[in-house]
């Protein structure tokens, strides 16, 4: 991937971000290798918390395919959510996981109290322009050799 396409992939995740107030998105392989993520550099956490989440979120992916796996054939998970917190507290967030490709995930964090409704509509969006990044190298490419982690 050169460097006009990471520069166009962390823009579309920027844009993103800034028109739904998700905390974070990351871009992770099945295997939980990061490919890229974007956060409000005011926000909390370090990018090695991040790098955890994407390696657990990638577990539970493939848990959640091999339990599918065995009520039909094509395990293919195309999104998970998960809830944190209780709606009251003002702390809850959701991470929401989405299939880009069969081997590359997005994953967004956000608040509980933001509108889910304009989240989805605009992940909607953000999905099909990222995919056009990706489709190529689920066929043609070594995703663990991609990166635009800064």
């Amino acid at each position: 991937m050169d460097n006009l396409n990471e520069r166009e992939i962390q823009n579309i995740l920027k844009s993103f971000r800034k028109r739904t107030g998700i905390i974070c998105s990351t871009l992770f392989t099945e295997d939980g290798f990061v490919i890229t993520l974007e956060k409000d550099k005011i926000e909390g956490g370090d990018d090695d918390d991040y790098q955890s989440i994407c390696a657990i979120s990638a577990g539970i992916v493939a848990l959640a395919e091999e339990s599918v796996q065995i009520i039909r054939k094509d395990n293919f998970i195309k999104q998970i959510s998960i809830q944190a917190g209780d709606p009251l507290d003002n702390e809850s967030f959701i991470i929401h996981l989405e299939s880009i490709t069969k081997n590359v995930r997005l994953g967004i964090m956000f608040p509980l109290f933001l509108n889910l409704g304009v989240i989805l509509f605009e992940l909607k969006q953000t999905i099909q322009q990222l995919s056009k990044y990706f489709i190529e190298f689920d066929q043609n490419e070594n995703l663990n050799s991609v990166s635009t982690v800064p």
